[in-house]
Parts: C-alpha cells; sequence; structure tokens
C-alpha cells in the first residue's frame, strides 16, 4: 500500500551541524502532515528509483509504506 503526497515548496535552511544551507521540499501528506525531505537525498532516490517511491514518514514503524511524490 502507498500513500500520496502533495508537492507544496522548496525552502532553504541551515544545517545545524556544518551551517551550510540544505535545500529542503517541503510536502503535504494525505492525511494533512507536512513534512520535508532534503532535496538531495530526493534526486537521488528518485533517480535510482524508476517508479518514484520514497519512503512514508506518517507510516507505522512496524509496517513502512511507500509513498508517491506529486509535483
Amino acid at each position: 500500500m502507498s500513500s500520496r503526497a502533495k508537492f507544496i515548496m522548496e525552502v532553504v535552511v541551515l544545517d545545524p551541524d556544518s551551517g551550510g544551507k540544505v535545500h529542503v521540499s517541503m510536502y503535504k501528506h494525505e492525511n494533512g502532515g507536512i513534512f520535508g525531505i532534503d532535496s538531495s537525498y530526493l534526486d537521488q532516490v528518485l533517480e535510482d528509483d524508476e517508479i518514484g517511491l520514497v519512503y512514508d514518514p506518517f507510516a507505522d514503524m512496524g509496517h513502512p509504506e511507500g509513498l508517491y511524490l506529486e509535483e
């Protein structure tokens, strides 16, 4: 089973460890929760995975699910 999340916007935050800028893609989950994913990580995952699934951060811990991200 998979869920869906809609793209909201990209924001830039400061990494608390390095102080460097990090581009974060913000998404709204179909259940209403909002979350962000490091855009460089997201680019890598979507490049490696032809169907465009990433881990669903709102899935139950014991039952990881895929998450479709919609632009």
